[in-house]
């Protein structure tokens, strides 16, 4: 299925901003966080904020002093916030600057005695808010008709809820400036809300149906909806990626997608994924299957660790050596075997709150773990007939491949006042794995061959080998950015951001490509190093293709940073 996706879909900047603000405030303070109503309108990550101790205030809950309370995306009215104070909490505003705006335009036309009209949902927690800050000054009408019931008025003030449908304000406003002569109508729809409401006016044109994901109790969302609606086209609202109808959806060949503003990128991500895995009924039976293989490679990491030994294969052309086929049926099994291992951890400890998957989602976990197994003893076996020393160097990768995603207390170590179990200390991932990879595709070759580790082969193609895994890791962590936030899981990426990590990336990059032309031009490797440079761009490439979000989704992005590994070995084989 094609799926046209949105640019404007996901977190607009009001959700990012609250969502960071609170993230933060929650890795520093060991009690209990609360938000005054749901942060934002989206039922996933609300459920996610309260295993990380940020909680919905509710009326059973007895503020203490020195609580911190966070004000909802929304806002409150004047009067809620100081009711709030008076428990003597400390209030942390995370109100979005464009309702804060609204608010400071709804206080000054009140002092300069406007009349207040507020064009929105009356039950909405955004428009209760603006209408304390009008007092008896102000109305909220949400259609045309009711204009006729407001009272009269010398001058007229009038403001839209930021998330409210254009076409609705421009009615409103309308009949507003034709009862009244003196008349304010001021543009307080966010840009955020125009742009994506413009935007799935003009991709639901290009689609046979459309796919808007977001919770229903947001507004934005379900204008989304309506607009999609109003357009004539078949309209699909879903929370998460189960929620699909796979069946209704199967008839479609060009699917639009686009999310509310409080909807986080993991969520829409997943719903893409799975549209894209369901074939119309026109498609080729033959076309299914390869796309069933293809998905079925990268998701059992079979691709990844095929990546793996194309990779050892062309280290040992670089180090110009002949070590076997052995050394590359070892990577294999063992790069399969961890990998295997950290998508179980990764997706324990991302615990979405999404529904159960079943026995099918039960199934499909258990034979990954019986690859993990299986594939970590034909490595032993593998590694054990060609004596004791690689027997127990193999033994000793997969023992710390496995000590690096459990989590044993006497080992956590002590970081920032806690002590955190290995898997959690910042950039250890991507440390851990580029040693691992240098050891089982550098080490190992070299080891079979009983050569010397003291040479600058060995020792720059270790760390060429080092930065290329580096680089791939940096490159999955920046997409996985968000996730990693609100589960509070510490990369490099939230740390120094995406941009620090895409700096950080280049600059990894170019320092490979100097490794591999100092290399090769002082005969400590042999000529296959210049022809690994095109290494380099095909990084830069993949890089370029994410920053202008030509790709976006988990599985093009894995395939592309896994692909440089069986690029090395596909210049290997033109090299020999």
């Amino acid at each position: 299925m094609k799926v046209l996706l949105a640019e404007t879909a996901g977190f607009c900047k009001g959700v990012r901003l609250a969502m960071n603000k609170v993230l933060e405030h929650s890795e520093q303070s060991s009690r209990t966080i609360y938000t005054d109503g749901p942060l934002i309108h989206n039922p996933q990550t609300i459920e996610i904020l309260e295993r990380r101790g940020v909680k919905v205030l509710s009326d059973e809950d007895r503020l203490k002093l020195n609580d911190t309370v966070f004000i909802r995306t929304h806002g409150i009215s004047p009067q809620r916030r100081k009711e709030i104070q008076s428990f003597g909490v400390t209030v942390c505003d995370a109100t979005c600057p464009d309702v804060a705006k609204i608010q400071g335009l709804i206080r000054r036309h009140r002092r300069a005695e406007y009349m207040v009209v507020i064009v929105g949902d009356r039950n909405h927690a955004e428009v209760i808010g603006l209408a304390g800050y009008a007092g008896d000054q102000g109305h909220v009408i949400i259609t045309a008709e009711e204009v006729a019931t407001l009272p009269d008025a010398e001058k007229v003030c009038v403001v839209a809820q930021s998330t409210l449908e254009t076409s609705v304000y421009f009615r409103v406003g309308e009949a507003i400036q034709k009862r009244y002569s003196n008349v304010e109508v001021l543009d307080t729809i966010c840009p955020s809300t125009y742009r994506r409401q413009d935007e799935i006016r003009q991709l639901s044109k290009a689609a046979d149906a459309v796919v808007v994901v977001g919770g229903r109790n947001s507004a934005n969302t379900r204008q989304l909806v309506h607009i999609s609606e109003g357009n004539g086209k078949p309209t699909f609202h879903v929370e998460t990626a189960e929620e699909l109808d796979e069946n209704s959806l199967r008839q479609y060949h060009t699917v639009a997608v686009t999310a509310g503003a409080s909807t986080p990128n993991w969520i829409l991500m997943e719903v893409v994924d799975r549209l894209k895995e369901i074939e119309p009924q026109s498609a080729s039976p033959v076309f299914r299957l390869v796309k069933q293989i293809g998905r079925f490679l990268v998701k059992s990491n079979i691709f990844v660790a095929f990546g793996s030994a194309m990779l050892c294969f062309a280290n040992a052309r670089l180090m110009g050596i002949n070590p076997g086929w052995l050394p590359y049926e070892v990577t294999f099994c063992y790069i399969l075997s961890v990998h295997l291992m950290s998508h179980f951890t990764h997706q324990g400890a991302f615990a979405l709150a999404k529904s159960p998957g079943g026995s099918n989602q039960a199934s499909e976990s258990k034979f990954y773990l019986w690859l993990a197994v299986v594939s970590a003893a034909i490595a032993l076996l593998l590694a054990g007939t060609q004596g004791p020393g690689s027997f127990m160097i193999m033994t000793l990768l997969l023992f710390l491949g496995l000590l690096y995603h459990i989590d044993i207390p006497y080992l956590r170590l002590p970081l920032g006042g806690k002590k955190l179990p290995l898997r959690l200390i910042p950039a250890s991932k991507d440390l851990f794995m580029g040693i691992g990879w240098a050891f089982v595709t550098v080490f190992f070759p070299f080891q079979l061959k009983g050569l010397s580790f003291i040479t600058p082969a060995f020792f720059l193609t270790f760390t060429a080998t080092f930065l290329l895994v580096t680089i791939r890791s940096l490159f999955f962590d920046v997409r996985d950015i968000q996730e990693d936030q609100i589960v509070g899981r510490e990369t490099l990426p939230t740390i120094i951001g995406t941009k620090g990590t895409m700096i950080l990336i280049i600059s990894l990059t170019s320092l490979y490509a100097l490794v591999m032309s100092v290399g090769a031009a002082l005969g400590w490797l042999t000529s296959f190093g210049k022809l690994m440079l095109l290494l380099t761009a095909y990084i830069c490439f993949y890089v370029y293709l994410y920053h202008r979000r030509i790709i976006r989704r988990e599985t093009p992005v894995e395939v592309l940073g896994n692909t440089q590994f069986v690029l090395a070995g596909v210049l290997a084989f033109l090299y020999d």
